[in-house]
């Protein structure tokens, strides 16, 4: 097991409780604008403690109020218990983190999914067709309006400030960023027992909202502005190449090189997590690593809002295809079971040992294994099914690498446009997304 754990960490080292609501049309297109550019806004959330510290007023050290990217909806981190989660234990560059609204119409099935973003001077957008007021919270500037950013900048004001109008001076209007979702942003704040704690009122009107990492938001603008109009568009997170709006893409590959868009990443009661292992996969590919003690654990793919018309990945669906290795033995199956369910109303379909299925492929230590959609006998319509689990028998120890996760048969919702791939598994760089860093992650 240390020996084990070694080896993934030398790895790692390379690389909610309101449904989703139908309250918001299509976010308009950028007049006079190809290439899908639609208008929204930005928020931001995280954020280094030496300029989170000019608003003690807006709560306690050491988020003061601004939340932390490290802990997202979509589950995106690694973690092997021997010391906190921190920045440097994320998969993807800080820069990169972002949320969706819950009343985004591309909410369903947004977690992994790309966007290019970039600020847009000028008022900002309220809800409906009227523009932000800055007495609705989130303009920082009076509180700390002489604060520097990271980069040393001055915010350049507000123009509107005497109309009581939310107007932003963006760093550069043609720059853009890209981004992946992690996370989400509720209109309703809930705490852990699920009672109610507050309200987000940006991500709760009908515009187009996003919560950007602050590192990002001051890329466009600094970060004093607190929000910003902004032009989006969703994209194929490794070629760039703009992607249909609505549905949202959402890939049939659960699993290619990464966690594929659509889909969230929970590990649970897990002793150790790889989001991706590089050189464990199939021909030295990717892979994520799950290492579970004698307790029962697992590890869970789901698509949120999943069940939606326009996403439902297994509607049509024949089998769930996937390469698994089993780290404590080259010949045995790890000791696990099979699960497919509805992630959002927690119904679940029988579960499928794997030691009772026959193997399709071996390549190396990997083992293939096709299990018909039939053989689970769910018992509510397969277009529900929205998430795959692996969980350990009887609390048996297991410790595995998955590879190659694919939905056979059906078609993929959210099309993708000319050129672009349909699978991270076409390629075995993460370059794309950026320097990776190193290691874990969260939940």
């Amino acid at each position: 097991m240390v020996k084990l754990k070694a080896a993934l960490l030398a790895a790692a080292v390379l690389c909610l409780a309101v449904g989703w609501a139908h309250a918001q049309a299509q976010a308009p297109l950028v007049s006079g604008q190809s290439g899908g550019w639609r208008q929204g806004r930005a928020t931001w959330y995280g954020g280094p403690l030496s300029f989170l510290s000019n608003f003690k007023n807006r709560g306690s050290p050491p988020e003061y109020g601004f939340g932390d990217i490290l802990y997202g909806s979509c589950g995106y981190f690694e973690q092997n218990f021997s010391r906190p989660v921190t920045l440097q234990d994320l998969p993807y560059p800080k820069e990169m983190y972002a949320a969706l609204a819950l009343t985004d119409p591309d909410y369903p099935g947004s977690c992994g999914r790309c966007y290019e973003v970039r600020c847009k001077s000028g008022l900002v957008l309220g809800n409906g067709s009227t523009p932000y007021r800055t007495d609705q919270g989130y303009s920082l500037s009076a509180n700390a309006p002489n604060a520097l950013d990271p980069l040393g900048r001055k915010w350049l004001g507000n123009p509107t400030a005497d109309q009581g109008l939310q107007s932003v001076r963006c760093w550069n209007d043609s720059h853009s960023i890209f981004i992946v979702v992690a996370d989400s942003c509720p209109c309703i704040v809930r705490g852990a027992d699920g009672a109610i704690t507050g309200t987000n009122p940006p991500c709760c009107g009908s515009t187009y909202h996003m919560d950007l990492n602050f590192w990002g938001f001051d890329e466009l603008s600094h970060p004093i502005n607190g929000i910003m109009a902004t032009e989006f568009r969703p994209v194929d997170c490794f070629t760039k190449q703009p992607l249909q709006f609505l549905p949202g893409f959402t890939n049939k590959t659960i699993y290619g090189d990464r966690v594929e868009a659509g889909w969230a990443w929970f590990p649970f009661n897990q002793s150790f997590s790889n989001f991706w292992a590089p050189g464990q996969g199939l021909g030295g590919s990717n892979a994520t690593c799950v290492q579970l003690s004698s307790v029962p654990g697992g590890l869970t793919f789901a698509m949120r809002s999943g069940d939606q018309p326009g996403y439902q990945p297994f509607k049509g669906a024949s089998s769930l295809d996937f390469w698994i290795k089993n780290l404590n033995s080259s010949t045995a199956a790890p000791a696990l079971r099979v699960s497919l369910g509805d992630y959002d109303t927690k119904n679940y379909c029988d579960n499928i040992a794997l030691s009772s299925l026959p193997t399709a492929q071996t390549s190396g230590a990997y083992h293939k294994y096709s299990i018909p959609i039939s053989s689970f006998n769910c018992e509510f319509p397969q277009g529900k099914i929205s998430s795959v689990g692996f969980q350990n028998v009887n609390g048996q120890a297991a410790t595995f690498c998955l590879d190659d996760i694919v939905i056979s048969g059906g078609t993929n919702s959210g099309g993708l446009s000319s050129g672009a791939s349909t699978s991270s598994s076409t390629s075995n760089s993460n370059s794309n997304y950026g320097t990776v860093a190193s290691g874990g992650r969260r939940m």
